[in-house]
């Protein structure tokens, strides 16, 4: 995706439908779809595609991003047979999925090409559930292209213009963060991608962790102006639409006033540190991460964090996207 365009440049956007029949493709092309969706649906501070690089001979995708608490929380997605899955399959991949790594991942999603009955999904969620796997997703051919359809209508349209996805991981990904969405709508899911985050979810309470909570403010100000969402690094973690290149003007303007809005939120935290007011725990813990935070600015941090997500979440009402 472009983001060198001047600020008059707007997206335009083009879309059809097509039928989809997963059993009609390869298995690799069915795995770069998943990959590729993927990367759509996620703030992945990693993604690998280890049926490509060859780690552990199978068609596993595995990822990192973060939990409700802002830890590092390891995704595994395992295609199964997308022409005949089994619960015995699926079974034996869950199995394989938590023997090959050093601790349960903290999720995992099987992925069919066909019809998965509601009883089969229930039985797979119990054995991951036995293998103290805290979240379990099984989705059947249907539940996958909802996804896709929801979340990549891009790659459902490049894909079936018999422009294929690169096949190589790296490739694949290159083009996924260059990809212009498809639709208005995409373009807004991608937007809404940046606030799913712990850093807009948890409560501010009178200690919590604020480097985190300040990078986060500071990169989504970055990308809705820039369209460069980077990593408290400064490693590039995807490329998302910037607030003025919405062709709706309305939407264009709320995501700019929720930059701004932003911007003051910062304003308003660096102000309470240099007041200490916000200052380090005192406990003498090396490894604690709590902030002290001194009234008024608890609820200050609240109000204005509340007021930015609430611009946010009205301009991406007029796409119908939801914020998290």
């Amino acid at each position: 995706m472009s983001t060198s365009k001047p600020k008059s440049s707007k997206l335009i956007f083009t879309g059809t439908v097509h039928p989809i029949h997963f059993k009609n493709l390869s298995g690799r092309d069915f795995e770069r779809m998943v990959f590729a969706t993927l990367m759509r649906m996620r703030a992945w501070r990693s993604l690998n595609w280890y049926g490509q690089t060859g780690g552990d001979k199978g068609r596993d995708i595995i990822g990192v991003c973060e939990d409700e608490l802002g830890n590092a929380a390891t995704v595994v997605v395992a295609c199964a047979n997308w022409q005949k899955f089994t619960l015995a399959k699926a079974k034996k991949d869950i199995d394989r999925l938590t023997n090959t790594q050093a601790t349960p991942p903290h999720e995992v999603i099987v992925i069919a090409g066909g019809d998965v009955s509601a009883d089969t999904k229930d039985e797979c969620k119990a054995h991951a559930d036995s293998k103290k796997i805290k979240i379990c997703q099984v989705w059947s051919g249907p539940d996958f292209e909802e996804h896709l359809r929801f979340h990549a209508p891009s790659v459902l349209n490049r894909f079936f213009h018999n422009d294929p996805l690169p096949d190589d991981e790296a490739a694949l990904r290159k083009f996924m963060l260059e990809l212009d969405p498809a639709t208005e709508k995409e373009a807004g899911l991608l937007v809404a991608r940046l606030f799913n985050r712990p850093a807009f979810q948890t409560p501010i309470h009178c200690e919590s962790s604020m480097p985190a909570f300040r990078q986060a403010i500071a990169d989504t100000i970055g990308a809705l102006n820039t369209g460069i969402w980077r990593d408290r690094e400064g490693a590039i973690i995807s490329r998302v639409p910037p607030s003025h290149v919405f062709p709706n003007a309305r939407v264009s303007a709320g995501l700019t006033s929720c930059s701004k809005m932003l911007n003051t939120l910062r304003i308003t935290l660096d102000e309470g540190i240099r007041a200490k007011a916000i200052r380090r725990c005192q406990c003498n813990d090396p490894l604690c991460k709590a902030h002290v935070i001194d009234p008024p600015y608890p609820q200050r941090l609240e109000q204005e964090r509340s007021d930015a997500l609430r611009q946010a979440a009205d301009a991406l009402a007029l796409l119908d996207v939801q914020l998290p």
